[in-house]
C-alpha cells in the first residue's frame, strides 16, 4: 500500500522556484498556485549517504543527493533539487530550523539544479544587478540596506542564484525580501534590532523585511563588488580583469565544498565563465572603524555611473 502523505500546509515563491512546504516561513512570499517545483516536508532523513562522494563535518554529497546534519536542530536530506526531508531535533524551533533551511540547505538545492549561488546580496540598478561579495561580517547585506534606503531595489540576500538565460547572458533571480543584519549592521543604518525579529536563538542576526523596493523579476548581473575588510582609512577599489574574475567567482561561491561530490561541475564551470565574461568585476577595500558606509555607496554609485 503506497504511504499516506497529507498535503503541504504553505506554498511560497523564490528563486525562482514554486515551493510547497509543511514548515511555515513567513520571510517568503506567497505562492501563485502553481505546480510545485520543490517540495519541503518533515520526515525521517538518513543518518548518513550510501556512496558519498564528498563529506564535511556536518555534510555529505552525491549525484542528486545532500544530507546536512545540524546537531540539536535539523537533519536536511535534498534530493535532486526537488525535495527538501527535515528530521528536526525534539528542542529545535522552527526560527533555528528556517535559518539553515534558507542559507545552506537552499545553496545546496540550488547547486543540484545547476544554478550558480554566489554568497553575495544584490540589488537592481539602472545598469542591472550588482551583486557585493564576501565572507561573514564584510558588510554585504548592511551595504545592499544602505542601497535600499536610496530607492534601490532588492534582490536577495547572503543566497545569489545566478543562472543563464537563452543568450548565454547570467541573471540574478530575486529570493524573498528580507535582509538579515547584525545589530552592528542596524546601528550602522540608524534602525533598531528591538523593532525586527531576530532569526534565531543560536544566530544574532535580525530579519529586516523589505515591505517596499523589492525586485520581483530577473535582473541581468553586470557587476560584482568583492567586498575586504582592511586597515584602511579610508574605502578603495580595484579593478579585477582577465582570469582573475574566475577566481573572484569561486572564492565567492556559496559553500564551493558542497559542489564537490554533486557532479555538476560542468555546468557550473558554464556559468562560472559566462558570468566571469559579461560582468564588471571589483575588489572593495573597506576599513574595518569606522565603517564609512555613505562614502563606500557614493564610491560604488560613481564607479558603476548610476
Amino acid at each position: 500500500m503506497p504511504e499516506y502523505r497529507k498535503p503541504p500546509q504553505f506554498t511560497y515563491h523564490a528563486y525562482g522556484l514554486s515551493i510547497a512546504s509543511d514548515l511555515e516561513c513567513p520571510e517568503l512570499l506567497r505562492g501563485n498556485g502553481a505546480a510545485p517545483d520543490v517540495r519541503v516536508r518533515f520526515g525521517p532523513a538518513p543518518a548518513g549517504l550510501a556512496s558519498p562522494q564528498a563529506q564535511g563535518v556536518a555534510y555529505q554529497a552525491a549525484p542528486d543527493q545532500f544530507l546536512l546534519d545540524v546537531e540539536h536542530v535539523a537533519r536536511f536530506f535534498i534530493l535532486s533539487g526537488s525535495e527538501i526531508v527535515i528530521e528536526r531535533a525534539p528542542e529545535a524551533a522552527d526560527g533555528d530550523i528556517r535559518s539553515f533551511l534558507l542559507g545552506s540547505v537552499i545553496g545546496a538545492l540550488l547547486h543540484q539544479r545547476g544554478v550558480l549561488p554566489l554568497h553575495a546580496s544584490a540589488i537592481a540598478t539602472a545598469r542591472g544587478a550588482v551583486a557585493f561579495a564576501g565572507g561573514v561580517g564584510c558588510g554585504k547585506s548592511t551595504l545592499a540596506a544602505a542601497f535600499h534606503r536610496r530607492g534601490y531595489r532588492v534582490l536577495t540576500d547572503d543566497v545569489c542564484a545566478v543562472s543563464l538565460d537563452a543568450t548565454g547572458n547570467p541573471l540574478v533571480t530575486p529570493a524573498y525580501p528580507q535582509l538579515n543584519l547584525w545589530a552592528d549592521a542596524l546601528a550602522q543604518i540608524g534602525e533598531a534590532k528591538e523593532n525586527l525579529h531576530r532569526r534565531s536563538a543560536q544566530i544574532e542576526k535580525y530579519g529586516r523585511p523589505v515591505t517596499d523596493g523589492f525586485a520581483t523579476f530577473p535582473v541581468p548581473l553586470c557587476a560584482v563588488y568583492e567586498l575586504r575588510v582592511t586597515n584602511a582609512t579610508q574605502p578603495s577599489l580595484a579593478r579585477v580583469t582577465g582570469c582573475e574574475k574566475m577566481w573572484l567567482i569561486r572564492d565567492n561561491t556559496f559553500r564551493p565544498s558542497f559542489l564537490a561530490g554533486m557532479a555538476h561541475d560542468e555546468q557550473y564551470l558554464q556559468t562560472a565563465l559566462a558570468v566571469a565574461q559579461h560582468i564588471r568585476a571589483v575588489r572593495v577595500s573597506r576599513p574595518s572603524e569606522p565603517f564609512l558606509l555613505d562614502e563606500l555607496v557614493d564610491l560604488v554609485e560613481n564607479d558603476l555611473g548610476v
